[in-house]
């Protein structure tokens, strides 16, 4: 019988309810329906490399309706929104499901975390009490979709999971009895919410951006309705995979699949990844999918082919049940070639300190390498080789200062597949590669660069960490009480210190802490003396001192968070939608490498960051998401202050509150001005909230009411580092409390002393 489709318009949004037209292929969903709800609308929830999951979840949902109504003889198809201009909130999805009496809903999602994490998760409702909502069958049908999500996308599973069971840091359940989703608990029939993997994971996210992987994904959906209504399904016939350079795994952009007469071309920058960055070479996903393959004997040949990669073709025996997975793992036709160096060619100032480093452009056969090298003039040295057989360092002590050195690979240096070297870069093998280069004389000892206080600070810390930085390394056995001495003014009386020494590659930063708390509203005089070395055994002869007065006050107030019981309530940034232009070394954890000595600490939070230069905006929101410290309440007439071990990057961090309480909302969000990170180790960081005001977000400018702890927050700004780690220690909250200024110092203890590398 010949059916028809009916499309309706209902205020405010726009639903369809599709019937199907033609005879349906599977028999067994007739009288039975589906409302389908792609979460989030528009562009919500970036992803990593500027692809949301709401345009992901749109693209499943879309295919998942049409296999339903092309290849079923269900009889309706619900879907909540058909383009990725519709806003639709959560209550117009389940009001209009509830409205129309549709006998079943899910919700398509993906998930959010730490860059390397990517799992499936299935959450049917759940009541407190740990029973399945009314009416069952959510728990069901998540029992086995988890399973053909977690196969199909041959990834992590997380499980099958009642709400109330997986959101244990919360206690709604608790107080309203469940079920925590919202589509869940005001749905009137079976329902379920489907997280697909990570959308903050980048290989994950570029799958996710192919329209045929939004076609796997939905295909297990389908797979497991079938299965929940015991339908036999037909024979599948689909073989999919992903084709990747052997040499490091990257996949493959613009590579051939044939099967028979259907060929498959891999996604390229021109055919797609242009919508979401500027560099033509950072994105990639090799996926392929071909469909409806014809076998004989049970199996089909495959060829897989790529511009300056050699062909495989094989024989692939093909599943009827499932997806047909085949990978492959092409080998590079493209001679090895040197990419980098250090120094660069002509470098006419390298530091003998330095360790020579070449990067060839493919794994290379490290015994016909180090037989090529020749040395002009000879010096004694160690070979190092590192990055899977990609770079080479030439390690020596033996440098001499302004010299001119050549180093020379002959032409007869192989790669692992016995490609010879393509020594001058132009695509033909067997020329010899040189590096010229000629030493520099060092005789600058270390200058300071950064210093806190500054000279003549006023209102400084009782319990300062006093900061020095200098412009390069700084000899350690050189850094003693002789050299750094700290003194009362009034008495001339010497101050007991700590100190302190923090190493990067290229700097040193030198941190002071007093033995005990600083008398009250007293000058101090931080001296410098002659004495410290560089590396190179270059002596300051100059005298340095920072002058400086204490304030006539404590801080007093209570700690949001000291991270000794870890960092549990804090989000990874990237489960944030807010967080945007970050690259996969985004990511948070608790460390004990690191910790604020001046309060003994023996935990801090440590963020690893990567900024991706094409983004056109960059943000990072660490959020604050539960336990005591988000418990803690204040309002503007007080300090926000946390211990921030600065990486020196030019990159920049802001507090942000929400205010208003117990009222939330996206526009109840306010941040501090920004503050740029351009220090090294320890400082205090601080937001006055009444004196400094408010910088622009989300809000309106106002600290109103009530406030508690949102966020940390970072940026980036042209000219400051792509990446970077810091690490924040004892966020509290406080106000200036005046002492008297005959107070005795107060003892704090520290180590003694202690040297990092980092």
């Amino acid at each position: 019988m010949k059916r028809k489709t009916i499309i309706r318009l209902l205020s405010p949004f726009i639903y369809l309810l599709f019937i199907n037209s033609t005879q349906a292929q599977i028999q067994g969903l007739s009288g039975w329906n589906i409302y389908l709800d792609p979460g989030h609308s528009q562009k919500e929830n970036m992803g990593i490399y500027n692809y949301s999951e709401a345009e992901k979840n749109l693209g499943v949902g879309l295919a998942l309706r049409q296999m339903l109504l092309s290849e079923t003889d269900i009889d309706t198809v619900y879907i909540c929104r058909t383009n990725d201009q519709q806003y639709v909130s959560l209550s117009q999805r389940t009001d209009q499901a509830n409205q129309l009496g549709a006998a079943w809903y899910h919700s398509i999602h993906s998930d959010a975390g730490a860059p390397d994490r990517n799992s499936t998760l299935l959450l049917w409702g759940q009541y407190y009490n740990g029973e399945e909502k009314n009416p069952n069958g959510g728990k069901a049908l998540s029992d086995i979709m988890i399973n053909h999500l977690t196969n199909g996308m041959r990834i992590a599973s997380s499980g099958s999971i009642g709400d109330c069971s997986f959101y244990t840091w919360s206690d709604y359940c608790a107080n309203s009895g469940g079920p925590y989703l919202y589509v869940n608990r005001t749905t009137n029939m079976p329902s379920e919410l489907s997280e697909a993997g990570h959308h903050t994971n980048p290989r994950q996210n570029t799958l996710n951006m192919n329209a045929d992987w939004k076609r796997l994904e939905a295909r297990t959906m389908f797979w497991s309705i079938l299965d929940l209504h015991g339908i036999t399904r037909p024979d599948v016939r689909i073989v999919t995979g992903i084709v990747k350079n052997k040499e490091g795994g990257k996949p493959i952009n613009g590579a051939q699949i044939t099967i028979a007469d259907q060929t498959y071309i891999t996604d390229t920058y021109e055919s797609l990844f242009y919508q979401y960055s500027s560099d033509p070479d950072q994105l990639s996903n090799g996926f392929y999918y071909i469909e409806n393959v014809e076998p004989e004997n049970d199996s089909v040949t495959v060829i897989a082919s790529a511009e300056n990669f050699y062909p495989e073709t094989v024989k692939v025996a093909v599943r009827n049940d499932f997806f047909t997975f085949k990978d492959f793992y092409l080998v590079s036709a493209i001679p090895p070639k040197i990419v980098e160096t250090v120094p660069e060619q002509g470098d006419t100032a390298f530091s003998v300190l330095n360790d020579i480093r070449i990067v060839f452009s493919r794994p290379m056969d490290e015994q016909s390498v180090d037989s090529a090298l020749v040395f002009d003039p000879l010096f004694a040295h160690r070979l190092v080789w590192k990055n899977g057989s990609r770079e080479l360092y030439v390690k020596s002590d033996s440098l001499q200062f302004e010299t001119e050195y050549t180093i020379t690979i002959r032409g007869q240096a192989r790669d692992k597949y016995g490609h010879r070297l393509d020594g001058n870069g132009d695509g033909a093998p067997g020329d010899s590669f040189r590096l010229q280069f000629r030493t520099d004389h060092d005789q600058i000892p270390p200058e300071i660069v950064g210093q806190y206080p500054v000279e003549n600070q006023q209102q400084v810390e009782r319990e300062p960490i006093i900061s020095i930085q200098y412009d390069e390394r700084i000899d350690s056995a050189s850094v003693t009480e002789e050299v750094f001495k700290l003194e009362r003014f009034a008495d001339r009386s010497r101050v007991p210190i700590y100190i302190l020494q923090y190493d990067t590659e290229e700097k040193t930063a030198i941190n002071i802490i007093p033995q005990s708390g600083l008398f009250a509203d007293n000058i101090y005089v931080m001296r410098i003396y002659p004495g410290l070395k560089d590396l190179l055994g270059n002596e300051v002869n100059d005298y340095h001192s920072i002058t400086f007065r204490t304030g006539d006050y404590n801080f007093e107030g209570p700690v949001i968070d000291d991270f000794e019981n870890g960092t549990s309530n804090w989000w990874q940034p990237t489960q944030s939608g807010s967080t945007t232009g970050q690259t996969e070394e985004t990511k948070m954890f608790a460390s004990a490498d690191l910790t604020n000595v001046l309060t003994q600490s023996t935990k801090a939070m440590k963020i690893d960051y990567g900024w991706d230069e094409n983004a056109s905006e960059w943000l990072i929101r660490e959020y604050l998401s539960g336990g005591a410290p988000r418990s803690v309440q204040f309002d503007k007439n007080n300090i926000l202050q946390v211990y921030i071990f600065g990486d020196g990057s030019g990159n920049q961090f802001r507090f942000a509150v929400d205010d208003r309480l117990p009222s939330t909302g996206a526009s109840y969000h306010e941040v501090s001005p920004w503050i740029t990170i351009d220090w090294i180790g320890w400082k205090l960081v601080c937001w006055d909230m009444i004196n400094e005001g408010t910088g622009e977000w989300l809000g309106d400018g106002n600290l109103d009411g009530t406030l508690r702890m949102d966020s940390f927050q970072l940026t980036h700004t042209e000219g400051a580092a792509l990446s970077g780690t810091l690490y924040f220690d004892d966020l509290r909250v406080v106000k200036k409390m005046a002492v008297p200024v005959t107070i005795k110092e107060t003892e704090q203890k520290v180590p003694d002393r202690y040297a990092l590398s980092q």
